[in-house]
């Protein structure tokens, strides 16, 4: 599946969402997040000659990213919200090998990421607020490793693969005043042997204004896909920053 028309769908629904609801007298009430992920990456690609791994550090992050676009779009209606999480990244970064088999080992890794939920509230308690929800995830993965020669002659593997994961997610809301806003979301996907992803959120959100927000955050990715002859194993943890407008 294409990302123009898996996004497209899911861009359209959430827009509509913002139209009133006449049925229950109730509009939606809409915001997008704009978001930069500095992640540490930890990628592994097993094949049968073998496995080769790689590490870029949170440090170098930043500077080894050629490509990033990452937004967020949630409506509201009553208990009912409908998000949409996108993610794109491309990185390119050399790390050290253990042991002078190899000289090193350079990755190219380009990933898309799609997050589509339809969460309900089933608990509102003061400032707390609890929402249970599923729905799926979209991933592209396309990231090749490098063995660098040393003593032994180097070599490359490859993962390139499209694939959706039905998840379940959890997020829990606490309005700390007026201003600011606490919020952790996780997430289980995958269900089968061959393919399994989570994911775990926490934020703080500082409204300026009745429209403008600013976001900090920790986020962690774990995606594991494939059978153990043919895997592709990725991790990224990091801090987010982010700005979000309400409409």
């Amino acid at each position: 599946m294409k990302v123009s028309s898996f996004a497209g769908c899911l861009t359209a629904v959430l827009l509509a969402s913002t139209v009133p609801a006449t049925a229950q007298d109730r509009s939606w009430d809409t915001s997008f997040t704009f978001y930069l992920w500095a992640a540490e990456t930890d990628t592994a690609i097993t094949t049968a000659l073998g496995t080769v791994e790689s590490t870029l550090p949170f440090s170098n992050a930043l500077e080894n990213l050629d490509f990033a676009f990452m937004g967020a779009l949630e409506a509201r209606n009553g208990p009912w919200s409908l998000i949409g999480d996108f993610a794109y990244t491309d990185i390119s970064f050399s790390s050290s090998t253990p042991g002078p088999a190899f000289g090193g080992v350079d990755a190219d890794v380009k990933l898309q990421v799609l997050n589509a939920y339809g969460l309900y509230n089933v608990r509102s308690s003061g400032a707390w607020s609890i929402d249970l929800g599923a729905g799926a995830r979209w991933f592209d993965a396309d990231t090749t490793l490098t063995l660098l020669p040393g003593a032994a002659a180097g070599r490359s593997q490859r993962f390139s693969d499209s694939w959706i994961d039905p998840v379940i997610a959890a997020r829990f809301t606490y309005e700390i005043s007026d201003r600011w806003t606490a919020a952790g979301f996780v997430d289980f996907g995958g269900f089968r042997s061959d393919s399994e992803s989570w994911q775990a959120l926490i934020t703080a959100r500082f409204s300026v204004n009745d429209q403008w927000s600013i976001t900090a955050a920790y986020r962690y990715l774990d995606i594991k896909h494939g059978p153990s002859d043919d895997e592709f194993k990725l991790t990224q943890s990091g801090p987010i920053f982010g700005v979000r407008y309400d409409f």
